[in-house]
């Protein structure tokens, strides 16, 4: 049984946002539930390729919390505790060859939200050392087929090569470079 905080606040804010034409995404916890892939998702987490001042007018009245670029995280947040939603404001890292940019990509709809590209997150779990959930998306995409365009935008980003490499594994339909068996007889 899916277990998820309330949906109403996350499509009002889903809303607000497309009334003024920011893309925004569903990520995180929330993906991974659209997915098949996990029953339980403790926020949601949208992402929003706008500044952190464009988006805080949009709060609508709801208290909220902002937090600025720390640690492994370069973008920002909107952060509504109330309704157990974060809003990521040019969602980006740092890795040791500079700023990696994950963009928010729509890669279809759930329950009336914008997805996120599981390619994406799989690249934002992988930096954020969580590699259970890299490989969930990881299976998922070696399944059911990734975005090339949403790869090769990733692959343009100043990866860490382990990363780099898993990706571009996902463009090669024999990894590891194993030769098909023949199909005489």
């Amino acid at each position: 049984m899916l277990t998820t905080p309330p949906l109403k606040p996350l499509l009002e804010l889903v809303a607000r946002l497309e009334a003024e034409e920011l893309r925004c995404a569903l990520g995180g916890s929330g993906l991974l539930a659209a997915l098949g892939l996990t029953e339980t998702v403790h926020d949601w987490d949208l992402t929003v390729d706008a500044s952190l001042e464009r988006l805080v007018p949009l709060a609508g009245g709801w208290p909220f919390e902002t937090a600025g670029s720390s640690g492994v995280h370069a973008d920002a947040k909107l952060m509504f505790p109330a309704h157990s939603i974060e809003v990521i404001a040019r969602f980006a890292f740092h890795g040791p060859r500079g700023v990696i940019r994950i963009p928010t990509v729509v890669a279809g709809h759930w329950r009336g939200v914008p997805l996120g590209s599981p390619e994406a997150w799989l690249a934002a779990y992988h930096l954020l050392e969580r590699p259970a959930k890299r490989d969930l998306l990881l299976g998922y995409l070696r399944a059911r087929g990734h975005d090339g365009a949403v790869v090769e935008r990733l692959l343009a980003e100043p990866l860490p090569m382990d990363l780099a490499g898993m990706l571009a594994s996902l463009r090669d339909p024999n990894p590891g470079g194993a030769v098909p068996p023949s199909s005489t007889t």
